[in-house]
């Protein structure tokens, strides 16, 4: 996450994951959204769900999802 610029915006919820690649449904069952697969840039560390805004941050012992 070094030198990276945050968003303007805090994001509504936030997870810690171990893994560069990541699904999100809105976890809401019928009321989320459509499921999508989010890759995590290495460079940056973290990723915004487009639909959710929900926030993944790489953990700092991830591996790279292959």
């Amino acid at each position: 996450m070094h030198g990276a610029t945050r968003p303007v915006h805090d994001a509504p919820e936030t997870e810690v994951v171990h893994t560069t690649r990541v699904a999100c449904d809105g976890g809401q069952g019928a009321l989320g959204h459509p499921r999508v697969w989010l890759s995590i840039p290495l460079d940056v560390g973290w990723i915004d769900c487009p639909y959710c805004d929900k926030r993944y941050i790489l953990a700092a012992d991830a591996a790279e999802a292959h």
